[in-house]
């Protein structure tokens, strides 16, 4: 047999075995072997899809945790803002009852609860003049953030970086000529007048007298009342939707409004003693 017979015949066998043909040089094969990507693409596609999935629970944990935060914080003043509510309420009980003291607890929760500067009340006749004496009192606030919930003057506010509202309102009565004005007034602090940490702090109050009563008369000309507080805006806008006063103006530090009601008035000043007890 030729060599070129043996040649062809080894050829045909390789075909028949179904071998592989050998990878020639002069045919570019290497060259061929290194243009194939398909091992860099799911390489890359790993990658990008690792990326994203980490990426994505990253943020989901970022927000979610901020979220979870948040929703504590909330939950946490509005138990202070019960607590708060209470304690007006046991003021009110003190008034209405005569009952000798009341306890309010709070939970302090990081946040601080102190006696704050006084806040002042007293009415006016017509001409700018004053015919009650004033009545000082202060603030009981606790203060988390930008967060803050007072008790002042017998109404009840909260403070936030949007603005302050009135949660509670104070105890005025105006109606058939008559307006009724009880103004509580914190008249003694006793131990610590501030308080704050992580645990419970108890707020007892007492009354020990009547505080006394001011009766005015058509004579006395009783125009207008007048508020000095740092919560002057929400105490105009209080008079503002209330019957019985009228003419209300308000800046950052007062707040007035006339009397409608004022053929008789009556200013109670209710004195209240209280003590911060951790």
């Amino acid at each position: 047999m030729s060599d070129g017979a043996r040649l062809r015949g080894r050829g045909d066998g390789d075909e028949r075995g179904g071998r592989a043909p050998t990878i020639s040089v002069a045919d570019g094969g290497f060259a061929g072997l290194a243009s194939d990507d398909r091992g860099v693409s799911n390489v890359v596609g790993y990658v990008l899809v690792f990326s994203l999935v980490t990426v994505t629970i990253g943020t989901v944990f970022t927000v979610g945790l901020a979220g979870v935060e948040d929703r504590q914080e909330a939950a946490r003043l509005a138990n202070v803002e019960r607590a708060f509510e209470v304690l007006d309420d046991n003021v009110r009980d003190i008034q209405r009852y005569d009952d000798p003291s009341r306890s309010t607890e709070i939970r302090m929760n990081g946040g601080r609860l102190a006696v704050a500067d006084p806040t002042t009340v007293w009415i006016e006749n017509e001409s700018g003049g004053r015919i009650t004496r004033e009545i000082t009192t202060r603030p009981i606030e606790y203060t988390s953030g930008d967060t803050t919930i007072a008790y002042e003057a017998g109404a009840l506010f909260r403070s936030d970086s949007g603005g302050t509202a009135v949660l509670s309102d104070p105890p005025f009565v105006a109606a058939e000529g008559e307006t009724v004005l009880p103004v509580v007034r914190l008249l003694e602090v006793s131990g610590a007048v501030t308080a704050g940490g992580d645990g419970t702090v108890q707020i007892e109050t007492g009354t020990p007298n009547d505080g006394g009563l001011t009766r005015l008369d058509a004579a006395d000309d009783p125009h207008e009342i007048r508020i000095e507080s740092p919560r002057a805006p929400a105490w105009g806008r209080y008079f503002d939707r209330t019957d019985g006063f009228g003419d209300v103006t308000a800046n950052e530090t007062v707040a007035s409004a006339t009397l409608t009601e004022n053929q008789t008035v009556y200013v109670r000043r209710i004195a209240i003693d209280a003590a911060l007890r951790s």
